[in-house]
């Protein structure tokens, strides 16, 4: 048993010793690409065809971001350290770490959502183009979304008297709660 916590006492230090936020954010990655594609598996409700799209899109978004992660860190830490060694004459580690972090933050508020409306659309028609010919189908099909009609009427809009002056905290809330009754009845379907 001695063994056994010696090491994992020895694996937390390396890991204290040499954690980066890149390994934080690989890690969401790789559980994220991992458990959303099984999640969305196993709903059972939803059409086979959309539960799979689902997941493979979720699953190579998760890839995206891992891969892009990944990329700028290599790509800005290692130049923009030496950089601000040479200029300011700082801490190496201070400044790599900083510029790590920086990296991540950049990547997950502007280059992951760039890179995915970039390549997420081409790869995924791509991907749908192939099982069309292994069908043995010869144009592309889409997923069809279509919003269901009901045939009630819309619940017809009561106002308040002119005069009626709702007071309290949340007087603007129930005003316009009061003058105007929600429209119930409207659904989207998907699939055929």
């Amino acid at each position: 048993m001695n063994s056994f916590l010696k090491k994992i006492a020895k694996t937390a230090y390396n890991l204290g010793d040499h954690n980066d936020p890149l390994n934080a954010v690989l890690a969401i990655a790789i559980f994220k690409g991992i458990n959303r594609p099984i999640f969305t598996m196993m709903d059972k409700e939803s059409d086979p065809k959309t539960k799979k799209y689902a997941a493979f899109r979720e699953g190579l978004t998760e890839v995206i971001a891992a891969l892009t992660y990944v990329a700028t860190n290599k790509a800005l830490v290692g130049p923009l350290t030496k950089f601000l060694h040479k200029k300011t004459g700082g801490h190496e580690g201070r400044i790599k770490n900083a510029l790590e972090f920086v990296c991540v933050c950049l990547s997950a508020v502007c280059i992951i959502p760039a890179v995915c409306n970039i390549a997420l659309n081409p790869v995924m028609n791509g991907v749908q183009k192939l099982q069309n010919k292994k069908a043995g189908k010869g144009s592309v099909s889409k997923l069809d979304i279509k919003e269901t009609v009901v045939d009630e009427k819309p619940a017809a809009m009561h106002a308040l008297p002119e005069r009626t002056v709702v007071a309290g905290p949340n007087s603007l809330l129930t005003g316009l709660q009061l003058k105007y009754t929600q429209n119930i009845g409207g659904n989207m379907k998907v699939g055929g």
